[in-house]
């Protein structure tokens, strides 16, 4: 028997809700059809086509929604309740269908439908799931527009690059073992795999913002995206594209710097998490003033040097390249385990050399191990915060070094010229602290 409490009504009115969420865009999406109609034939057609998709509305997707959560309350958590159910459910969407059908009409609503009463069945179970599936489903529902648009410009090694790296992430990279092979615990071949498989990704993420957005808003999200995940990354599949394409030297200095002004973001959060508010204290002005840097120079970039270059979109071909991804992981492979050594015999005197020998590698590990010293060790916030920007200086010259060798000296040097003032603006902050 049900309890009348206000946890159950909560969870009627979530049902309630996710049904109204989907059901409001089928009826806006079915008002907007039959005013494309009316603007292209008469009244009356018009008038058919909103009453056909108006039949599967808000209300309607709210009842179904509904149905499914109280199939699930009454059945006792018993199967024969919801299966009946969502076969009654099947059965009047399908009799729905063939009594409106039509040429021009698809089968998304219906299939929408079906899916209301599952999600009110998946409600009683985990609430934040059947939210989130809600979510999804709307926002799959909202896309049509743009997967159209979208469609046309869609070649078919695009489909060929998602599939292969739906393939190394899902297949090949659970496969690798994830023990460390080296002496120093640095490396293990899972991890060597994820370097590699992250520059591919990177490298196909560049090309689909472009090939979606143009070049100046593609670079914009290229740079924020996917420093995120690794600035280096960025600046190493960006050098390429640059190597390949001189005119896309502009648009690859507006990612890179943007990626780079993300680490120093990313490299914040990690501190304050794992170290602290007193390592964040130390931080944040030599952190905000290489920021600052790095967005007035990637303003000033895209400002003046895609006007001056023109051009809307990155010709790239192939976007994606595993064999180039796996020489780049393999020797950023080469300098963790280099960094790794190094550090192993300077040992905690020599921290500070340490944490600039493993920034050429990457700089989260090194926040990371000197973020945590702060509370095991007591390692004085100043001495964290300077091996921090150390790091940052060594990765920032390694980068500038990526970009000279991959993607030609003029690019390298712009890149320099940036990256130096913004590690100059940084040291001097600290400077100041110390």
């Amino acid at each position: 028997m049900l309890s009348l409490d206000f946890s159950t009504l909560k969870e009627a009115a979530m049902a309630v809700a996710l049904g109204l969420m989907m059901g409001l865009e089928r009826e806006r999406s079915g008002f907007e059809r039959s005013q494309e109609v009316h603007e292209g034939q008469n009244r009356r057609e018009s008038d058919r086509i909103e009453t056909q998709h108006g039949s599967l509305g808000a209300r309607t997707f709210a009842l179904l929604t509904l149905l499914g959560w109280i199939s699930v309350k009454v059945g006792a958590n018993g199967m024969a309740m919801p299966i009946a159910v969502m076969a009654f459910a099947a059965l009047l969407v399908g009799l729905f269908y063939h009594v409106t059908n039509n040429p021009e009409r698809g089968l998304t609503t219906e299939i929408a439908a079906l899916a209301a009463p599952l999600l009110g069945m998946l409600l009683t179970r985990d609430a934040l799931l059947a939210v989130a599936v809600a979510v999804i489903v709307t926002l799959l529902l909202l896309s049509k527009p743009w997967i159209r648009a979208w469609i046309p410009r869609l070649h078919r090694e695009d489909l060929t690059a998602a599939m292969q790296l739906l393939i190394v992430f899902a297949i090949l990279l659970p496969l690798l073992p994830a023990k460390t092979l080296d002496p120093w615990g640095a490396l293990s071949p899972q991890k060597v795999g994820w370097m590699v498989a992250l520059i591919a990704a990177v490298d196909f993420l560049g090309y689909a913002l472009n090939r979606i957005l143009g070049a100046r808003r593609g670079a914009v999200m290229m740079g924020v995206v996917g420093g995120m995940a690794s600035s280096t990354v960025v600046t190493v599949t960006m050098s390429r594209q640059v190597k390949h394409d001189p005119s896309l030297r502009s648009a690859g200095l507006v990612a890179v710097t943007l990626a780079c002004a993300m680490m120093g973001v990313r490299v914040a959060l990690l501190a304050g998490v794992v170290g602290g508010p007193d390592l964040v204290r130390s931080l944040l002005l030599p952190m905000a003033a290489m920021v600052a840097v790095l967005l007035a120079g990637a303003w000033w970039t895209q400002r003046s040097g895609l006007a001056r270059e023109g051009g809307e979109e990155m010709p790239m071909r192939n976007p994606f390249h595993l064999k180039r991804a796996l020489t780049w992981g393999l020797a950023l492979a080469g300098v963790m385990l280099i960094s790794a050594a190094a550090r192993a015999g300077f040992g905690d005197r020599g921290l500070l050399v340490a944490a600039a020998l493993s920034g050429f590698a990457d700089v989260q590990p090194i926040t990371l191990a000197v973020s945590s010293q702060v509370n095991t060790i007591g390692l004085p916030t100043g001495t964290a915060a300077l091996a921090i920007v150390l790091a940052i200086g060594s990765n920032t010259l390694a980068k500038a070094g990526f970009a000279w060798i991959s993607g030609g000296r003029a690019f390298g040097a712009r890149l320099a010229a940036i990256l130096a003032t913004s590690l100059l603006a940084a040291l001097a902050m600290v400077a100041l602290k110390l």
